[in-house]
């Protein structure tokens, strides 16, 4: 926090044209970085860090196996989570491609129309068209 603090004094007193661009190439720092702290000194976040720095803390570390317990169990759901999917999408492709073969199968076993007209059919020819077209 001293660091940012020093770092944001220095970026206050640069007055010159491209001073502050040089400031945050000298400490490897980007825009978005240099940004976010602006903000939290506006908000007054770092003075509040720079008080609990100088606090020792009163919490016991033994949130840190928590965290670690919390993690493995959080790495298990996601491989769970990532064979559902790959499961999922094996389903989706193999439904796909059924699709594609019925709509095959069902385009090539319909009967093709009589190229004569029906006006020139005989009687049961005639009969058969109307019951295909159910007239």
């Amino acid at each position: 926090m001293a660091y940012r603090q020093e770092f944001l004094a220095a970026w206050d007193a640069c007055v010159e044209r491209g001073a502050k661009a040089r400031l945050m190439r000298e400490n490897n720092l980007g825009r978005d970085t240099v940004q976010m702290w602006l903000e939290a000194r506006r908000r007054g976040d770092m003075d509040r860090s720079l008080e609990r720095a100088g606090q020792k803390s009163k919490e016991p570390r033994d949130s840190v196996p928590q965290m670690r317990a919390e993690l493995a169990k959080l790495r298990v759901e996601n491989q769970r989570l990532q064979a559902k999917v790959t499961q999922s999408e094996a389903v989706t492709e193999i439904l796909g491609k059924a699709y594609e073969l019925l709509e095959g199968i069902t385009t090539s076993s319909t009967p093709p129309e009589p190229a004569i007209p029906p006006a020139l059919l005989n009687t049961e020819e005639y009969a058969a068209w109307l019951r295909r077209h159910k007239l």
